[in-house]
């Protein structure tokens, strides 16, 4: 066993924050924005960007900083996850590319809301309509990356331990979840951040990390 620095201990912070940030990024956007549907039309989303362009930079900026809290907190979990796997850590590299992909994918989802807002006065109705498809776009690739995030997560979890398993299970539920695509948004708007809060709180309360012994 190895005892977490002081830093290390505060890290977890960065998941919740991560968390917070999110929720009060979709209030904005769904509140004051009033954000359309993908399938509204050109001239409901040209109509968005121009009215609402304030809204929407508050909203995506705040949203994009809890993508930025939440790939610092994948520092941590790579690290404990290296610790436990040992070997070659291949499954914790995985893990980390995907939690990458899942951070970078948030952070151009909130991007593509933004350009929209700051060049409203050059937009024609149906590049209006562009930008929240490619919005959503990047909103479907992060449901996938996250699921790999997790699956990977899981596999670690339940066969070295690097959390509880119980918490490796729940990864593997998720992932499926994430996996469907009617309702694979849901699991990342509910689950997905829910698994980060549970997974936070079980960082900021251990005060060891796993190390796996190799017999």
């Amino acid at each position: 066993m190895s005892l977490l620095s002081k830093e290390e201990r505060l890290t977890p912070l960065d998941g919740i924050a991560a968390v917070v940030c999110w929720a009060v990024g979709f209030i904005v956007l769904a509140g004051p924005a009033d954000q359309p549907d993908t399938d509204a039309g050109a001239l409901r989303a040209l109509q968005y960007f121009k009215d609402e362009d304030a809204a929407i930079l508050v909203g995506t900026f705040v949203f994009m900083i809890g993508a930025l809290f939440f790939l610092w907190f994948l520092g941590l979990v790579r690290a404990r996850l290296y610790v436990a796997e040992g070997g070659t850590r291949r499954v914790t590299g995985i893990a980390f590319a995907a939690g990458v992909a899942t951070g970078v994918s948030l952070l151009l989802m909130g991007g593509t809301q933004a350009a929209g807002a700051i060049n409203n006065d050059q937009l024609t109705p149906s590049a209006a309509q562009v930008y929240l498809g490619i919005g959503d776009g990047f909103f479907y690739a992060a449901e996938l990356s996250a699921a790999l995030f997790l699956l990977a997560v899981g596999l670690v979890v339940v066969s070295r331990g690097a959390f509880p398993r119980w918490l490796g299970w729940a990864s593997f539920v998720v992932a499926v979840w994430l996996l469907i695509p009617p309702i694979g948004w849901a699991a990342l708007i509910f689950a997905f951040p829910l698994w980060l809060v549970v997974a936070s709180v079980i960082l900021f309360t251990s005060k060891e990390v796993p190390v796996r012994i190799d017999l």
